[in-house]
């Protein structure tokens, strides 16, 4: 077996600001990893598809300099506009076998196909799925449909890891909680859900059917989860195996937001998650403000 590190980080605007490309508070986050990773799902990839790609090889060039290993980058495609994710990967640990490409209009690519590729170890042979998804953040029930798009592959017998900024959050009292009380109504509206219990205003909490569709609703009474499409979050994954972790947020601390929450998820499937080794998991949260982001890096590592 080989061990490979798996990221996955949302770059604030992909580095875009004021019509050209910042990659430096790229090649900082970066910069401060021991171990290049494998693979690294990235969300706003923004406007990487002009200029012959521009964006995407200056991506490239900042990841490869900051880490000191060739990185390739694999543009997808995304309903919300010129934001798509992307997958860039370590030619030196992995070879690229299947990605669908960055035509958002191309004809012959079906919807639960879009932004998921296949990938083989150098050493071993051994092949691997990966997707990476952005989901939208104005619509828990949007979510849940995006959701359905990959759940697919979590009974898949290939391996498969997954993830991005997926906008939501899981249920369970050992993630980190938003304070909804304090939340303006920009963020209940847009992450959280409105609950009828009796009382004239009701209460607001999180809306977590999309994560929670992928991976199975939190049973408190059993602390395990139930049902789910045989996903498995490597954060969870890292608390069960010691319960004294502490699951930090993957976002900043923004006002009016109610806190900060756990919104960037790797997740693994069943086929993938003997693989993983679960105290690796790690979000790494720099010193700040000022951020490279509005999103921390997230990594694990898997053997395969």
């Amino acid at each position: 077996m080989t061990r490979l590190g798996i990221a996955t980080y949302n770059y604030e605007a992909g580095g875009y600001r004021d019509g050209t490309f910042d990659m430096r508070p790229l090649r900082q986050t970066f910069a401060a990893l021991d171990v290049p990773p494998a693979i690294i799902l990235f969300c706003e990839a923004k406007y990487y598809r002009r200029h012959q790609h521009e964006g995407l090889r200056l991506a490239e060039r900042a990841l490869t300099d900051a880490l000191h290993a060739p990185y390739t980058g694999l543009l997808g495609v995304s309903q919300h506009g010129p934001i798509p994710p992307a997958i860039f990967y370590n030619a030196s640990l992995v070879t690229h076998l299947v990605w669908p490409g960055d035509d958002p209009h191309d004809p012959d690519v079906f919807a639960d196909k879009r932004n998921v590729g296949r990938f083989r170890v150098n050493t071993t042979g051994t092949e691997f799925g990966a997707w990476v998804a952005h989901f939208t953040s104005r619509s828990g029930t949007a979510r849940l449909e995006e959701a359905k798009l990959i759940d697919r592959y979590g009974n898949d017998p290939l391996p498969f890891i997954g993830g991005g900024d997926l906008n939501s959050t899981a249920s369970g009292g050992h993630l980190p909680q938003r304070d909804w009380q304090t939340a303006n109504h920009h963020t209940r509206t847009h992450k959280g859900k409105r609950i009828d219990d009796g009382t004239t205003d009701g209460h607001w909490e999180a809306d977590t059917d999309a994560l929670d569709h992928l991976i199975g609703r939190w049973d408190p009474t059993t602390n395990r989860r139930l049902d789910g499409a045989g996903y498995h979050a490597a954060a969870e994954l890292a608390w069960l195996a010691n319960p004294d972790f502490t699951i930090a947020p993957t976002i900043i601390d923004k006002p009016g937001e109610g806190g900060p929450d756990l919104i960037d998820y790797l997740l693994v499937n069943n086929a993938m998650r003997p693989h993983v080794i679960p105290s690796s998991y790690h979000v790494h949260i720099p010193d700040g403000p000022p951020f490279p982001s509005d999103h921390h890096l997230v990594t694990a590592e898997i053997d395969i």
